[in-house]
């Protein structure tokens, strides 16, 4: 896409962001029913049934040190989508997206909620699959411009399923359940390579996560510790013969680390540690891909397994003073003679891959036992602007370092340094 007409979509989703809040500031209480704006626009059919409208732009301009040969002016993000309440016991989401060339991707969010219980509900349909904290955060609402490299490479992402999920003790307890047909967008299989007449299916998988506010029954919850919130995750599926394994990928799409070959089970194990205490926000997580090559060796025999390992740890300041919750709020924006919410953030992250078995010489070779391993490490450091409702402004600046340097983006260079600045305009 252009520089012109990024800077322009920009421009005119600004005015549209402000428009809208100052209507919103000057607005009497919206009808029952019709097209209203309560936040967002919606279409009110009356008191249990409406439908919100839903959409997310993202523009992004970047650098590079070294230079790679990666696009400066990027459109990353441009969904649509409808979000509403079908009476007090069902909602649901539908959401698709738009590439930068004006056409339809695949569908995002397809899926009804049936939620009558808050101990025990339903949801079915294309969804997140319940494994990985960061990745069900929605992508507008990260901390930074991109999710860390272990979101983006081992956890599943959506998948069309069912699951049951629920909470007790005021969201003191959470959980999810579910199956799904294959094992997520992020896993499916890319370049198949099966043997003539095997099931060449990648699923079903079975996904659960559980978090606890641990401290809240000691502290309440209003107390700074009552918002600390941990949790645990775990998938298994069924994974399929060929170059179907997990793939180490930078950011901007180089693969440092190839599939290898895998045939059995892929199972993954997470980690989480969430903590909001008023202006201040600390995550942590850890997860564990762990893959079988069964029958992958010489002579049919049994190659140990295929693993990948990441883990993050971030923490973010609200310097005007906001609580860091949800929805950070709008009191003192632009629009009403104030600077708007800042934030500072900084993350560290790894991801590496390489083998179970560390014995005898290690070779990049896909059928290796011992596999020559290759890791990202990670730096960022940004900052987030929220100047007025829907409206935000992000700053990152990014430093890679990898373990390899026959496996990184540029030959030769194993350190590299990217600066990215983003619009982003939901509502």
């Amino acid at each position: 896409m252009s520089c012109a007409l990024c800077r322009n979509l920009a421009a005119v989703g600004a005015v549209l962001t402000l428009g809208a809040g100052h209507a919103l500031a000057q607005a009497s209480p919206p009808p029952r029913r019709g097209l209203v704006w309560n936040d967002r626009p919606s279409i009110v059919f009356g008191e249990d049934l409406h439908v919100d409208l839903r959409a997310k732009f993202a523009f992004d301009w970047r650098g590079f040190a070294p230079a790679l040969d990666e696009d400066t002016f990027d459109l990353n993000v441009m969904r649509f989508g409808l979000k509403g309440e079908l009476t007090r016991h069902l909602d649901f989401e539908i959401e698709r997206e738009l590439n930068s060339d004006g056409k339809w991707e695949d569908w995002r969010d397809v899926y009804v909620n049936w939620d009558t219980l808050d101990a025990f509900s339903v949801r079915g349909g294309r969804f997140k699959m319940p494994f990985g904290m960061e990745q069900n955060i929605g992508r507008t609402d990260l901390d930074f411009i991109f999710r860390t490299r272990m979101s983006t490479q081992l956890t599943p992402n959506r998948d069309k399923g069912v699951s049951v999920y629920g909470r007790r003790f005021g969201r003191g307890l959470t959980y999810e359940l579910g199956v799904f047909n294959t094992d997520g967008d992020i896993g499916k299989l890319e370049e198949p390579q099966f043997p003539t007449g095997e099931d060449d299916r990648l699923g079903p998988t079975v996904a659960g996560r559980v978090t606890a506010a641990v401290l809240r029954p000691l502290v309440g919850a209003d107390a700074a510790l009552g918002s600390l919130r941990v949790g645990a995750a775990y998938t298994n599926g069924r994974l399929p013969e060929g170059l179907n394994s997990l793939r180490g990928e930078t950011p901007y799409g180089f693969d440092y680390f190839e599939p290898v070959y895998v045939k059995g089970r892929r199972q993954r194990f997470g980690l989480e540690l969430d903590w909001t205490p008023g202006p201040f926000g600390l995550r942590a997580e850890w997860v564990q891909s762990r893959e079988d090559r069964k029958e992958q060796g010489l002579g049919d025999r049994d190659l140990s397994d295929f693993v990948g390992t990441g883990w993050f740890v971030s923490g973010t300041w609200i310097v005007t003073g906001q609580d860091k919750d949800d929805n950070i709020s709008m009191r003192r924006s632009l629009i009403r003679g104030g600077p708007g919410a800042i934030e500072l953030a900084a993350r560290y992250e790894e991801l590496g891959f390489g083998s179970a078995s560390n014995e005898g010489v290690a070779f990049r070779n896909p059928r290796a036992d011992h596999l020559l391993e290759n890791e990202d490490r990670i730096w960022t450091v940004g900052v987030n602007w929220y100047p007025a409702p829907h409206l935000k402004v992000v700053a990152n600046a990014i430093h890679e370092a990898f373990e390899d340097e026959a496996r990184t983006p540029k030959a030769g260079e194993t350190t590299f340094w990217s600066g990215v600045f983003r619009i982003q305009v939901v509502f």
